[in-house]
């Protein structure tokens, strides 16, 4: 049995016809992120790799181990540095 050519007009769908009226909200700790909230950090090729490859290892998002690794930092901080720091993030 063969199908039969018909005269309709297929509708062809790109990537302009949709649009996404909702975003995901993410949250990470005590906050909630949009897509539109987030930027892009750029890091050496050596960095990255580091960063992914300890997230496979702990199977854990990459967002994860740099939230691990920033608050380690901010634990080994000075009292002046701590000042500082603390200074930038009430801003």
């Amino acid at each position: 049995m063969a199908l039969l050519p018909t005269n309709k007009e297929k509708k062809k769908i790109g990537a302009a016809d949709i649009e996404i009226a909702d975003d995901i909200n993410v949250e990470l700790g005590k906050s909630k992120y949009t897509a539109k909230d987030r930027r892009p950090v750029q890091v050496d090729p050596p960095v990255l790799k580091t960063i992914r490859d300890l997230s496979y290892a702990k199977d854990k998002p990459m967002y994860d181990i740099v939230a691990l690794a920033m608050d380690a930092l901010i634990d080994t901080l000075s009292e002046e540095e701590r000042n500082i720091y603390n200074r930038r993030i009430k801003d």
